[in-house]
């Protein structure tokens, strides 16, 4: 008897604890467990990331590159130094924001935000590497296919910069789309691709592509350097072939440039004990002339080569000896273009 009394009070309790259970589930509430918490992959943050702290505010930064775009129309890379806040990856949006304080940032630049002024995020979240981003259907009106293919192209770039997403997977409003108003295709998700593509003279259908840079000049003056993907006639990407496309110099003359003195050779290039040998003509020592196009040069010479993994350290050379550059290679920025 004493058993049988157990037996019913035990299921008195559970019976009980379920109801109880349905009920609160009825009336929307879910248990703190339930709640997914803040992780990496939902912040576009990963543990042990590179964080710096602004001298000026003690807060944590992410030096973060953003893509905007130039009067021409190229897709152009900047450093900017971003609050390292929850949700980071969603917070860098909103430097590409045709805001005014964005305008007044980038107005020395001579470079343009790349989403309307009246975008607006409406939600991101990140899983399996896809950054699944909800943005309101203002910026389907883009005012022609290269503005529309810029802005979804840079959105891509910027946010595969970050370590959690490889991917990114548009929305709009809440919907996938098969295509944007001027063509673009943005049903599956994007992955980064070739930048500011061009062919050079004697590319072929099968070429190696490298990735080259050149310089560029706004309107107030300040030069930056547009990251150019360059199809080629050799059959595979190297080190040397990135070089010798940079000396050709850029295809469109009209809107870039690079000052490398004429004639300038590139006579070969070595790696030794972690250090890459750049070896030029003796026509690269005239670049001392003018410090301003040296640094330019110099810049554009390491973002070249650091494109290979295996480049750590590049030292330039002229007839095989060392070239003293005003401003030595150790000391050029690892980014092409930062915001100051």
């Amino acid at each position: 008897m004493q058993k049988k009394v157990w037996f019913l009070t035990a299921m008195l309790l559970i019976l009980t604890l379920v109801f109880a259970s349905c009920n609160q589930k009825k009336e929307g509430k879910v248990n703190s467990k339930d709640i997914p918490t803040a992780t990496d992959e939902q912040t576009g943050e990963k543990s042990g990331e590179k964080k710096e702290k602004s001298g000026e505010t003690n807060e944590l930064i992410r030096e973060t590159v953003v893509y905007y775009q130039d009067d021409a129309g190229y897709l152009v890379p900047v450093m900017r130094k971003i609050p390292w806040v929850e949700g980071i990856a969603k917070a860098t949006l909103n430097v590409m924001t045709d805001t005014p304080e964005q305008q007044e940032d980038l107005m020395m630049m001579g470079l343009k935000p790349l989403l309307p002024a009246d975008a607006k995020v409406l939600g991101m979240s990140i899983r399996d590497r896809v950054a699944m981003l909800d943005l309101n259907r203002a910026v389907l009106d883009c005012k022609d296919a290269t503005a529309e293919n810029n802005m979804i192209q840079g959105i891509v770039l910027t946010l595969s910069g970050f370590s959690t997403i490889d991917k990114v997977q548009f929305l709009f409003d809440g919907k996938v789309v098969d295509s944007m108003e001027h063509g673009t295709k943005v049903k599956d998700p994007i992955g980064p691709s070739d930048v500011n593509v061009e062919m050079s003279d004697d590319a072929t259908a099968q070429g190696a592509k490298v990735t080259v840079f050149y310089q560029s000049i706004s309107p107030s003056q300040y030069d930056y350097l547009i990251p150019v993907t360059r199809v080629t006639s050799s059959e595979n990407s190297t080190l040397e072939t990135a070089i010798q496309e940079l000396l050709n110099g850029p295809k469109d003359s009209d809107n870039m440039t690079i000052d490398v003195p004429p004639d300038t050779k590139l006579l070969g290039a070595q790696m030794e004990k972690g250090t890459t040998y750049l070896n030029f003509s003796k026509e690269l020592r005239d670049l001392a002339n003018s410090r301003d196009s040296e640094a330019m040069v110099m810049r554009a010479i390491k973002m070249a080569a650091m494109q290979f993994p295996e480049v750590k350290q590049v030292k330039v050379l002229v007839e095989g000896k060392d070239y003293a550059e005003s401003t030595p290679l150790d000391s050029t920025p690892v980014f092409a273009n930062e915001y100051e």
